[in-house]
């Protein structure tokens, strides 16, 4: 009994021909870990489209227009051992406060200051009003927040977050290792068993053929001899 049947056994089927005897062990496992790789890379590419769930579109002022310069995705974030969110940026790497102003379920505008700032807003030349108005905008505030966000995010969520986030693919690897070492070490004993039990039968069916030849070869010659049982 190779793998493939000791598999099928419990509902897994292999690829014909793949786990039939001794070499297809390695082969039915090296399968079984492709198999587990892609239902992992399946699994955590949902996870991640479905921790990602934010919209961001992007704005900045070119040639004195307020344009979209691109979109990208958002997570929003809770710093560990504190109440503060974030938003993180999937293309851009880049991390946010967790803005306020929606324009949509799950969309959010965002306008690029000359100064490179960050601004959650409504659409709207921001620049332009702001100049005509006559404003005169204190950006202490937002640039001191946005400084502190940002030694928080080192201090307690990027040499953190990452076994946080990639602790259940790990967990899976780990099980897959073992599943494959099990499945491998259970098949070879099986093979083993089934390989000695095949012997033991051989080896008694030859006792007893000899011993059939040596009752034949008694008979023939107590019945050449003339002896004749008394009964």
């Amino acid at each position: 009994m190779g793998i493939g049947e000791t598999l099928s056994g419990v509902g897994v089927k292999l690829p014909e021909g793949l786990g039939t005897n001794a070499g297809g062990v390695i082969q039915a496992l090296v399968f079984l870990l492709i198999l587990g790789l892609i239902a992992g890379g399946v699994a955590y590419y949902f996870s991640r489209k479905k921790q990602f769930n934010k919209k961001v579109h992007i704005f900045e002022e070119v040639s004195g227009q307020v344009i979209p310069v691109g979109t990208d995705t958002a997570k929003e974030i809770v710093l560990p051992n504190t109440s503060i969110r974030a938003f993180f940026l999937k293309k851009r790497k880049v991390f946010l406060p967790r803005p306020s102003i929606q324009t949509g379920t799950g969309n959010y505008w965002f306008f690029i200051r000359d100064d490179s700032e960050w601004m959650n807003i409504r659409p709207s030349n921001l620049n332009k009003e702001l100049t005509e108005l006559g404003f005169h905008y204190d950006h202490t505030d937002m640039r001191m927040a946005n400084a502190s966000l940002k030694k928080l995010i080192e201090k307690n969520y990027k040499k953190l977050n990452w076994i946080k986030e990639y602790a259940p693919y790990i967990a899976m690897g780990i099980l897959l290792v073992f599943l494959g070492l099990a499945i491998f070490l259970g098949t070879f004993q099986a093979n083993k068993a089934v390989s000695a039990l095949s012997d033991t039968a051989k080896t008694n069916q030859e006792v007893a053929s000899s011993l059939n030849s040596i009752l034949v070869n008694t008979d023939r010659i107590c019945a050449g001899s003339g002896i004749r049982e008394v009964g």
